[in-house]
């Protein structure tokens, strides 16, 4: 330790009591410059992980409206397919018609 150093030799009652009002008299812009960046930090935060969850809960609603397209996508081929087929069918005069119904499965027991 240097001899120009300066060491304040507290009492025991001193310790007790904890930090006094002078001195946060003493230090009020260090104090309010560290409550501001403190409180700053905490709404960044906040804002960062709520845009985080809400950018999560959007990609797994694209992922099901993707879902859903490709579903319907694949209904109308289908459905384009089997108008095309129809036509051909009437064209040709074959008297054939798309069944509205399902084919039945016929299982032996």
């Amino acid at each position: 330790m240097s001899a120009g150093s300066k060491i304040k030799k507290l009492k025991p009652s001193e310790l007790m009591e904890g930090i006094h009002g002078g001195w946060f008299r003493r230090h009020f812009g260090a104090v309010l410059i560290i409550v501001i960046l403190a409180l700053s930090y905490i709404s960044v935060r906040y804002d960062c992980v709520t845009a985080m969850e809400q950018m999560q809960a959007l990609s797994r609603r694209l992922e099901v409206v993707r879902t859903d397209v490709q579903r319907e996508r694949s209904m109308y081929m289908t459905r384009t397919c089997e108008s095309s087929m129809q036509q051909m069918v009437d064209s040709l005069g074959l008297n054939l018609q798309i069944q509205s119904q399902p084919p039945y499965k016929i299982s032996l027991q």
